[in-house]
């Protein structure tokens, strides 16, 4: 029965990698959410909507200028053909020239009046703090890659932790408890930003004796990164269109208090996420180091029926306990909020199929259908975004973000190439639940060829 499943899961090194993964990701996500409320309560739909503005800028314009680099960087140290400490000086000028370059961009939209309805009422003053910490950011986002790449677990979840419970819990301090409002949310990020990147150089050092072995910038790991980076870059735009999209839309032509209220649609729906989202690295390092492709197809498979038949769950539950939800934890001021959230969770639902199944197109080196994925999607969202939006206002938004998120699961299944394969998951992943036979005799279903 039910025991043998969890023996299983007891002798096995991957789904104990992935439980460790998923105890840190639920205790940061415990204290996002909880501290996130009383920030909400507190700004209101007004200023919760700048807030959320800020959030986006870096989210979008990130990925967009990456190259495709954090995909790079994750495999080439992932299959070990690159050490940590060889390349730790190139990742550092890299990430300080993506930081300026995204300051710089923002600074000229904002002199032109091009960041939209909510974007052109925060003044250069209020948008500078956040930017400066962009380039330290983006040093502490690429460090943390290296670590979980090179399957420094520990260490990873840990900085998983901190990262979440920092930057909440300050904000938390100046927007609550000293009643600084806007303010201090621009205070709160600016203090958890250089505060993580901290954390995450100590983590890296205590882990490999030092920053860095070799001064030298390296043309050649620059070149390789960005070389296989590329082929996913416009899959990780498209996966950044997808999340967000709607709510740049939104920021555009409706005022800040929309975009406050739309926002919690995203922070209660990608909840939905949370457990899946703990295995997709270690899945990642997985099929990138499997020969077999028919292994790594049914580890795969497996993976992903098991967290579609949970989604399903939580998603259902969800949609139903919305109406409540929504009024005891931010207040009636976002009762507006309560319809797009339920269209919004439908999406999000359907969309941990695709988390699955592009990590396996990641590890096994089709990145550009990960790309082909996220694109059309990304068209479907933005092309309905504008139809609907302007129509329907925030139900608008949630039904193109639905229908984005729908879009990438078919062409996820379409390029995985074998629907069979997806189907015996959903029959192995009953067998594992229902088996009798002792575990000593049985290999475990979660790792094929397992000696478990």
């Amino acid at each position: 029965m039910t025991k043998h499943f969890i023996n299983h899961l007891k002798n096995s090194k991957s789904a104990k990698d992935s439980l460790g993964f998923l105890g840190a990701s639920l205790i940061s996500q415990f204290v996002v959410f909880i501290s996130a409320i009383f920030v909400i309560r507190t700004l209101g739909p007004e200023l919760r909507g700048y807030y959320s503005f800020l959030s986006i800028i870096g989210f979008f314009l990130v990925p967009i200028f990456s190259f495709g680099f954090i995909a790079g960087l994750g495999y080439f140290v992932s299959s070990k053909k690159y050490l940590p400490l060889y390349i730790t000086k190139s990742v550092m000028w890299i990430s300080v020239a993506r930081g300026s370059v995204i300051v710089l961009v923002v600074i000229i939209l904002h002199y032109l009046g091009w960041l939209g309805e909510t974007g052109n009422k925060l003044t250069i003053w209020e948008l500078l703090p956040v930017l400066i910490t962009f380039p330290l950011n983006l040093i502490k986002e690429s460090f943390h890659r290296i670590l979980l790449s090179d399957s420094k677990y520990m260490e990873g979840n840990k900085l998983n932790v901190i990262f979440s419970v920092t930057s909440p819990l300050i904000i938390f301090l100046f927007v609550v408890v000293l009643r600084l409002e806007f303010t201090g949310v621009l205070i709160g990020i600016v203090i958890s930003n250089i505060a993580n990147l901290l954390f995450t150089l100590y983590f890296f050092k205590k882990v490999y004796g030092s920053l860095s072995s070799n001064p030298q910038y390296e043309k050649g790991f620059v070149k390789d990164v960005f070389g296989y980076g590329i082929k996913g870059w416009i899959g990780d735009i498209a996966v950044t269109t997808n999340n967000r999209a709607d709510q740049l839309i939104l920021s555009y032509f409706l005022a800040p208090v929309n975009l406050g209220l739309y926002s919690i649609c995203g922070n209660i729906s990608q909840l939905l996420w949370l457990i899946p989202g703990s295995i997709r690295q270690i899945l990642f390092n997985k099929n990138a180091a499997i020969e077999s492709d028919a292994e790594r197809k049914t580890i795969t498979a497996r993976y992903h029926a098991f967290f579609m038949i949970l989604g399903f769950i939580l998603t259902i539950a969800a949609i139903l306990l919305s109406p409540f939800i929504v009024p005891f934890l931010f207040g009636r001021d976002f009762l507006p909020a309560v319809k797009p959230l339920q269209i919004y969770l439908i999406g999000s639902g359907i969309y941990i199929g695709t988390m699955v199944l592009t990590k396996y197109f990641v590890g096994t080196k089709k990145i550009i259908y990960t790309s082909y994925i996220q694109l059309f999607s990304a068209i479907i969202g933005i092309i309905t975004a504008f139809i609907f939006i302007g129509r329907f206002g925030l139900i608008g938004a949630a039904i193109s973000s639905s229908l984005s998120y729908f879009a990438s699961y078919i062409l996820s299944v379409y390029y995985f190439k074998d629907i069979k394969e997806l189907l015996r998951g959903f029959i192995n992943l009953r067998a594992l639940f229902l088996s009798k036979v002792p575990v000593n005799k049985a290999p475990a279903t979660w790792e094929v060829g397992s000696k478990n």
